[in-house]
């Protein structure tokens, strides 16, 4: 939950989305239409996983200051709940030495060759690329974006709380997964490198763990958002 609370939630331009001070655009309630741009969207993928690497690196190199910094998001950033399940699957299959490996014999040497420099020069990203892919972007706000283009109000909450907290709950539950396997690459043994861990979560995109060419090195992107009006009555 604190994973999801500092690199989603407020870490990144969902907040901007989800601000409470706002009302709620009306659209919200409309069907077929879209309530965050492919700008936007693209926006929030890029800042939660580039923050969720940095937490991951900390969590890896550093477990007493991590555990600080849990107790801290947990006490001061605003969740919609504060406890969270764990989903199985896929993301935790590939953590596993024997599947990687079976994994890695069945793709073209050349596209493995590609993704095992990729992870090699940033391991953290292309697992927390992967790892957002799963608790965030191939989930219920799917539901959200979905739909045709509209002219994006930024006075105006474009996601109720009902739908925050389903947000919010499976991204956690997936964080929680994520972070799992990570403890589970500690005590591998025989314990294979980092970059050699998180390799098969460049690969499985067959599996819809493996995001399509998300950027490993930004950490923020420019959005523009469409003047485009939609007829839905008064903001």
């Amino acid at each position: 939950m604190a994973a999801a609370a500092v690199a989603l939630r407020w870490g990144s331009y969902l907040s901007v989305l989800l601000d409470r001070d706002k009302p709620v655009w009306s659209a919200a309630q409309s069907g077929g239409i879209s309530r965050i741009s492919d700008d936007e969207m693209a926006r929030i993928n890029i800042e939660s996983s580039a923050a969720l690497a940095e937490w991951i690196d900390i969590r890896r190199g550093d477990s007493r200051l991590h555990a600080r910094l849990v107790d801290r998001a947990v006490s001061y950033l605003i969740m919609p709940q504060k406890t969270s399940t764990k989903r199985t699957g896929s993301f935790a299959a590939l953590a596993a030495a024997e599947v990687s490996d079976q994994l890695i014999r069945a793709l073209d040497p050349a596209r493995v060759a590609e993704v095992r420099a990729d992870a090699e020069r940033h391991p953290s990203r292309l697992f927390s690329n992967a790892l957002v892919n799963v608790a965030w972007r191939n989930g219920p706000v799917e539901n959200i974006h979905a739909g045709s283009d509209a002219a994006y109000p930024l006075s105006h909450r474009r996601v109720t709380l009902q739908e925050e907290r389903e947000l919010m709950r499976f991204a956690s539950a997936g964080m929680t997964l994520g972070l799992a396997v990570c403890d589970r690459f500690e005590t591998e043994q025989p314990r294979r490198p980092w970059p050699e861990q998180v390799l098969p979560y460049g690969l499985a995109s067959v599996l819809l763990v493996t995001p399509f060419r998300w950027t490993l090195t930004e950490e923020s992107r420019e959005v523009r958002l469409s003047r485009r009006r939609v007829p839905t009555g008064k903001e």
